[in-house]
């Protein structure tokens, strides 16, 4: 799991906060989006429960692949041993993916895949030495699909003692197939970014491939874009920053939001004519929360709350890695966020904690 680092709780202006069963009802003020209601999904939640042996991950990143095919990218898993399928018999591998198959996951069917070594679950993306690697957004362009990863290493003792090493990009160009067949080939050196740990969302624009990062212990969020053609082609080498002078070099770049998210979405919303970018804001007992612009730079909004998780209220709550998930059907936007413990990955019962879980918001 990769926790983020504490931040204050706060009202921003006109947020008015409900029970949970509820949601939170964002009422106007300047600038202001439309209002909002979210609540729970707990029809969709199960899409991710229903596997013999996958009990549990985070990260909960998704990428539509077309044809009614969604990629789920999950960072730390849990592999059952048994058919008992207990988190006290299982593996702990760093991370897997999934294939859902339809777009209404009240519906949809959902495969899980990850490595195999030494005739146990492995990572679906393998160790580098001491490096692991952490998912982060991905797009379908053509014929190739690029997933970004953060390498993580091990820099001191406890669930707390990870640190990010740099971003890279991996590239498949069979899609199509079952990932376990996949050409997965990682793209050394063609990411320059400059420090940025690149991929937290991905968003295609006409000619242009927006690319957001974080980089410093309170998550600033950078963004870089890249000429899409070149991207189809595996180029990331000639990236434009924003900055104070718009996009340019690297030596003028800017941060978009600071302090930032260390995971989070960005998507358009077309019901507000306004680019959406969800987090859970706050450290522990989160909320999930949104900031809106008119163009994928910025400016951003404050944080807006419109949910809090029913995780949330436990004392010993852990809630993170809040993101939408536009893809999805049945919802004007699904969100989700992951529930997990201080302590660490819960042990049983498996259907409690560390699974991710759907929201389902509506615009009012």
């Amino acid at each position: 799991m990769r926790p983020a680092a504490p931040r204050a709780l706060g009202l921003p202006c006109g947020v008015v906060r409900f029970p949970w069963l509820l949601g939170a009802l964002l009422l106007g003020c300047s600038a202001a989006p439309p209002a909002v209601q979210a609540e729970p999904w707990p029809e969709a939640s199960a899409l991710f429960r229903g596997d013999s042996q996958w009990i549990g991950g985070d990260g909960a990143y998704s990428v539509d692949l077309g044809s009614s095919r969604v990629l789920w990218l999950f960072g730390d898993s849990l592999i059952a041993a048994s058919s008992a399928r207990s988190r006290s018999d299982s593996f702990f591998i760093r991370n897997s993916v999934a294939i859902q198959t339809g777009y209404d996951p009240t519906r949809a069917f959902m495969r899980f895949y990850y490595g195999m070594q030494d005739e146990h679950p492995a990572s679906f993306v393998p160790e580098d030495g001491k490096f692991w690697f952490w998912p982060g957004h991905g797009i379908r362009l053509g014929q190739r699909l690029l997933l970004f990863y953060g390498r993580v290493y091990q820099k001191s003792e406890g669930m707390w003692g990870f640190a990010g090493g740099d971003s890279t990009v991996f590239s498949v160009t069979n899609p199509d197939d079952e990932p376990s067949a996949w050409q997965l080939e990682e793209l050394r050196g063609a990411l320059a970014s400059d420090g940025v740990e690149l991929g937290g969302a991905v968003l295609r624009l006409g000619a242009w491939l927006y690319v957001y990062g974080n980089q410093g212990s309170l998550h600033d969020v950078y963004l870089a874009r890249f000429d899409v053609a070149a991207a189809e082609a595996g180029d990331l080498t000639a990236p434009e920053w924003w900055g104070e002078r718009g996009f340019g070099s690297a030596a003028q770049r800017a941060p978009v939001i600071a302090p930032g998210a260390p995971e989070y979405s960005v998507n358009f919303a077309a019901q507000w004519g306004k680019f959406v970018f969800t987090e859970t804001e706050g450290f522990g007992p989160t909320t999930l929360a949104i900031r809106t612009a008119d163009a994928p730079e910025g400016p951003w909004s404050e944080p807006r709350d419109v949910l809090r998780p029913p995780e949330s209220f436990s004392a010993d709550a852990f809630v993170y890695a809040g993101k939408a998930h536009p893809e999805q059907r049945g919802a004007e936007l699904a969100m989700t966020y992951v529930p997990s413990a201080m302590d660490g990955v819960p042990p049983d019962p498996t259907d409690d904690l560390y699974y991710p879980r759907f929201v389902r918001v509506s615009y009012r």
